[in-house]
């Protein structure tokens, strides 16, 4: 039982410390010795629980989508859908401001990286977007049921144009370390959705 505890702490511990180095370094930046040095875990031990690079890697953004769906579920909070998306808007500026705009998003960050070189993780970063834009398209599908939105708006559409837009916000942030470019982005959008 304790091996069973200690095994678990150890993968745990392994995989928060890849994804900060991943999404400071990127992916094909951060080594096994980074990672090794960084986390105080043995290789044989590393090697035991992820047995490749691309094992871990797996990992590390399976457990980075969890931790973003939570997040984007607990901040589309409100009374309408669009004071739903507001509320998200204003999690996602104060989430990037509190990280000083160090590291941006790790899917955008990987899906820059990767997308052309590693088919798996391409289809993992893929599939988070696709989940994120439905998620939103399904808030602007309510907005329009309500009248706040006009109905002649395509909210599959919509959503990708909002998830690109905070992607390239938050890219720009991370650049610049100047919230102005991240919060113009989410303005913009607010003006297009009238809020």
């Amino acid at each position: 039982m304790a091996n069973q505890r200690n095994g678990s702490a150890t993968r745990k511990r392994v995989i928060e410390v890849t994804k900060q180095l991943v999404n400071e370094k990127g992916f094909n930046n951060t080594s096994i010795s980074d990672i090794i040095q960084a986390s105080g875990v043995k290789k044989g031990n590393l090697y035991f629980h992820f047995p490749s690079k691309e094992t871990l890697g797996i990992a590390i953004l399976q457990e980075a989508a969890d931790e973003f769906f939570r997040f984007l579920e607990a901040s589309l909070q409100g009374n309408r859908p669009l004071e739903k998306l507001g509320s998200f808007f204003d999690a996602v500026l104060e989430k990037h401001r509190s990280a000083h705009f160090v590291g941006g998003c790790i899917f955008g960050n990987t899906a820059l990286e990767m997308a052309d070189s590693n088919p798996n993780i391409a289809r993992l970063v893929e599939d988070v977007f696709r989940r994120w834009a439905d998620m939103i398209a399904n808030v602007l599908r309510e907005a329009q049921r309500g009248g706040e939105l006009d109905a002649s708006l395509s909210p599959t559409r919509f959503a990708k144009h909002i998830v690109a837009t905070i992607e390239g916000g938050i890219m720009m942030a991370r650049l610049t370390k100047n919230e102005e470019d991240l919060k113009d982005c989410l303005d913009t959008l607010r003006a297009f959705l009238g809020m």
